[in-house]
């Protein structure tokens, strides 16, 4: 009995394990860290995404019609 709660208790550990894993996260790449003495990224502008962020904004192509709707009910506001 006490052999099968070790391998069983060896199963759910390495499971815990790798589910942890997914939540760590090794440093970034020089590429995404802010030079030393820059404003913090909550500190962006409004208006757009921080520089560098995968959604930058094209102000040269229209909004469709959905876009133009949800721009509305955000400007609207609670």
């Amino acid at each position: 009995m006490a052999s099968l709660i070790r391998r069983v208790w060896r199963e759910v550990y390495a499971a815990l394990q790798a589910y942890g894993a997914i939540y760590i996260s090794g440093a970034q790449p020089a590429e995404h860290t802010p030079p030393p003495g820059t404003a913090p990224p909550e500190a962006a502008p409004r208006g757009g995404p921080p520089a560098g962020h995968p959604e930058r904004l094209c102000p040269e192509v229209a909004l469709s019609p959905v876009e133009r709707a949800l721009k509305r009910q955000l400007e609207a506001g609670p």
